[in-house]
């Protein structure tokens, strides 16, 4: 694979391209934590063949990637990508897949060769005292994190509020104007979205999703999905096994 890659000691390489997770993220990681960003990384071996002209949306600002490119960046092709990267003596690396399972994968593939995965943390995030996070976690812009709380490896938390004592498990995803009040714990691969509440004392289980809106007050079980005020299961989830747990 030929590229023309100028690697430096702050190069990074962003697993994904989607505008709203990596593009997103590049926008503002450069200058909020010194890092430059080397390449994005499409993890399968099939370039990308997207025609914005197809694609309705109403924001005029969008980026899309070429078969090769995105945001001026090159596009790595590749379901070896960790290999690749590491050939080009990059070392630093953060996953951004959207999908929880495919997020986890990737982090143990590169925590596996030794890539060090980096922490996204927005300036206009909050982080209280004595809270502790992993590798690889990503905190857009006005997310709330509260004293003694926990998040686990592939965590996102986009502007949502986590009270004290909550835990995020391996890649649970908390969304826009979610809260969640003290000690709580969300379960691997769960995902709380936009202005769900859970409050003090709840446990999300592994594999689940809380509707947006929906208000939890009673501990939620693995491989549901939950909506509704108060919050109740209309759907069961087929359990993922993943290869690593």
């Amino acid at each position: 694979m030929n590229l023309d890659i100028q690697v430096k000691d702050n190069s990074l390489a962003i697993v994904d391209w989607h505008d709203g997770g990596a593009g997103q993220i590049h926008s503002w990681i450069e200058k909020a934590q010194g890092y430059e960003v080397a390449c994005f990384i499409n993890p399968t071996d099939e370039a990308l063949n997207i025609d914005p002209a197809k694609i309705k949306r109403d924001a005029k600002q969008f980026s899309y990637p070429t078969a090769n490119s995105f945001k001026d960046k090159p596009l790595i092709n590749s379901s070896d990508w960790v290999k690749v990267i590491k050939d080009l003596g990059i070392k630093n690396v953060l996953v951004t897949t959207d999908d929880p399972f495919e997020r986890f994968e990737q982090i143990n593939m590169a925590r596996k060769e030794g890539l060090k995965l980096i922490n996204a943390i927005h300036p206009s995030a909050l982080i209280m005292e004595e809270a502790i996070l992993h590798d690889n976690i990503i905190l857009h812009a006005r997310s709330f994190i509260g004293y003694r709380a926990e998040l686990f490896p592939g965590s996102i938390v986009t502007s949502g509020h986590l009270d004290h004592h909550n835990v995020l498990r391996d890649c649970a995803s908390v969304d826009p104007g979610a809260v969640c009040a003290g000690n709580v714990t969300v379960g691997a691969f769960s995902r709380l979205h936009t202005g769900a509440v859970v409050k003090n004392r709840i446990r999300i289980g592994e594999n689940s999703i809380v509707g947006a809106g929906a208000v939890v007050i009673e501990d939620v079980p693995d491989n549901v999905t939950v909506v509704g005020v108060p919050a109740r299961i209309i759907k069961q989830r087929p359990p993922h096994k993943i290869a690593g747990r």
